[in-house]
Formats: structure tokens, C-alpha cells, sequence
């Protein structure tokens, strides 16, 4: 009898979870900041784009995509851009055939865009850039 009456009196009650049993099934909650839909941009490249060099280029699109794919090597290789490799880092990069490449394709790239790698307005014009970025 006693069974029975147990059966019955279970059947219409809820059945209420252990404290222990509320602390495994409780999810904690956590949140990631949200990321803003815009691109971080360097000072090296930002100042790039007010450049004639970069007015050269803006209608080549190959030599852009080389320019990019250089620069995802770069970073690859832990080199950044706004600061300038060190000895081991150049030895390194001299050593890897994928630089190598990357850079080769660049150069040509650049030539038959019309920009003169070997003119001192050029070299003048990437070498202030380089020291604003470096400043910044």
C-alpha cells in the first residue's frame, strides 16, 4: 500500500531538481566586443593613397593585387610595416624564395605601371612616407 500511495502522490507532483543538479545544468553567459564592419588601416598605407605614386596604380589593379599579396607575406613573416626589420630579419627574408618571388613580381608590376623605382623623386616620396609612419 504504501508503494502504491508513493506512485500516485510522485505522479502529481513536480519533480524539483537538486541544487546540485541546477548548478551543472545553469550556462553561463559571456560576450565578445564587437567588431566594427571597417578595415584597420595603417598610417603607412592611409598616408600611400595621397601619394602620385599611389594615383599611378589606382587604375592597375595587378599591381595593387601584388602590392597586397607582398604585404600578406610581410606579415606572415612577422615583419611589420611600420617599423624597419632588423639584420636577421632582412637575412631571413633574403633566404626565402617566396619573398623573393613576391618582391620580383612587385617590381615588375610597378614597372609597367609607369612608376620609376630608380628615380629620386620616387625613392624621395617613399622615404618621407616611411619616416611619417614611423613618427605617427
Amino acid at each position: 500500500m504504501n508503494y502504491a500511495r508513493r506512485a500516485l502522490l510522485s505522479a502529481r507532483r513536480p519533480v524539483r531538481p537538486t541544487p546540485l543538479a541546477l548548478l551543472r545544468c545553469r550556462r553561463t553567459f559571456s560576450y565578445t566586443p564587437r567588431l566594427q564592419a571597417s578595415e584597420n588601416e595603417d598610417a603607412f598605407l592611409s598616408q600611400f593613397k595621397n601619394t602620385s605614386i599611389f594615383g599611378k596604380l589606382a587604375d592597375k589593379p595587378e599591381a595593387l593585387m601584388a602590392l597586397r599579396d607582398f604585404a600578406e607575406l610581410m606579415r606572415a613573416q612577422g615583419i611589420d610595416a611600420n617599423t624597419p626589420p632588423s639584420t636577421f630579419q632582412m637575412m631571413k627574408l633574403a633566404a626565402n624564395s617566396e619573398f623573393r618571388e613576391a618582391a620580383q613580381k612587385v617590381v615588375s608590376e610597378l614597372q609597367k605601371a609607369g612608376v620609376d623605382l630608380t628615380s629620386q623623386d620616387t625613392i624621395q616620396e617613399l622615404m618621407g612616407l616611411s619616416k611619417k609612419a614611423g613618427g605617427n
